[in-house]
């Protein structure tokens, strides 16, 4: 298990880590997610033993890695990181990129040992390949090859996808979470795009001002934000401002959105209880808002907006109307006339409220 306690690192006057403690157990992925400068990668720099805690200490089972002001070097902590930039030298073919930390075992093991993670890559057939001569997602491979040919026990990986385009990012995911379970490594992932990180983590760590600030399953926190904040990254891309109006005991809300009243019932209201006149947030997701036509069915809130924007995505049109001067997003079929008023359909349970 990868043990960190009361993580802190500052740099000058600027706190990067404030009490960071995670967990990972053995053969787990941990995807860390937040916005850039809100720490994790100071956090897998520490973990790799690139940087010092200023507090806190890091252990991998009984293995001390860091304690205030020291850290034991990267080569013996029995860790491989995988860098965005790939690092791969320029002068050696795939082969002996992935077979350079092998000088340990005899000439035919480490032949055996590096085509082997050429196989699991399924990059056997660039073996003779310069770094020049393959394309940005087989550089990728040949980095995770490399770093797991050695056997370390955590694969540490710092935004291996940024560097990729869309479909390709979205190939390597598919990849990435077949590999994970394949090798059974202890990994630490960090990512900005929290739907990559869902794809294949098993704990997802959110991160925000050099602290943790929700930590589960990625089912739980796409679900169950603790914050508004955490919303948005969990696909929640409308924010509304609001008054309750009525609530009772089992969480049902009564709210006034710019004049306009709708009912909720948030299957995770964030507070045990709301009282009417209490100022919230309302949260809504586009994928479960629907452009409005005829009677709005039963269970079913209508708020009515005017259209602002409309922009095409492909084989939907992204829709953004104002209401009372807050913007609603949801994807419709056909473009919308700027300008007119329109009508959008949501079930009650399908918004979260955050007291503001």
């Amino acid at each position: 298990m990868l043990h960190i306690e009361h993580l802190g690192r500052r740099f000058g006057s600027q706190q990067v880590l404030s009490d960071v403690s995670l967990d990972i157990a053995g053969g787990k992925v941990a995807c860390i997610v937040g916005p850039s400068g809100c720490g994790k990668s100071t956090l897998l720099r520490l973990v790799a033993g690139l940087d010092r805690p200023d507090q806190g200490t890091i252990r991998l089972g009984d293995k001390q890695l860091s304690a205030p002001g020291w850290a034991l070097e990267p080569h013996r902590r029995g860790l491989n990181m995988v860098f965005q930039d790939y690092a791969l030298w320029p002068h050696m073919n795939v082969e002996k990129i992935v077979g350079y930390g092998l000088d340990r075992l005899d000439a035919g093991e480490r032949r055996a040992r590096v085509a082997h993670w050429l196989d699991v890559l399924q990059i056997g057939n660039l073996a003779r390949r310069l770094p020049s001569q393959i394309s940005g997602g087989q550089q990728q491979r040949v980095a995770i090859a490399r770093a797991l040919a050695t056997d370390p026990d955590i694969l540490l990986l710092d935004e291996p996808l940024s560097n990729l385009d869309v479909q390709l990012r979205f190939e390597m995911r598919k990849e990435f979470s077949a590999l994970f379970g394949a090798v059974g490594k202890t990994v630490l992932y960090v990512t900005h795009d929290p739907l990559e990180a869902a794809s294949f983590a098993d704990i997802l760590v959110v991160m925000n001002n050099g602290r943790i600030e929700q930590m589960g399953a990625p089912e739980t926190l796409f679900a169950a934000p603790r914050s508004a904040w955490i919303a948005t990254l969990a696909g929640f891309d409308t924010a509304l401002p609001a008054r309750v109006t009525e609530a009772d005991q089992d969480g049902a809300l009564c709210v006034d959105i710019a004049g306009q009243a709708i009912n909720l019932s948030p299957k995770a209201p964030p507070t045990p209880s709301l009282a009417p006149g209490q100022a919230v947030t309302i949260m809504l997701a586009s994928d479960t808002l629907a452009i409005g036509s005829g009677t709005a069915p039963a269970g079913t809130n209508r708020l009515r907006g005017r259209v602002t924007h409309s922009l095409y995505e492909g084989r939907f049109w992204r829709t953004i109307l104002d209401i009372g001067g807050s913007a609603i997003s949801t994807l419709a079929p056909a473009r919308a006339d700027i300008g007119s008023l329109i009508d959008i359909d949501f079930p009650h349970s399908a918004a979260l409220v955050f007291p503001r």
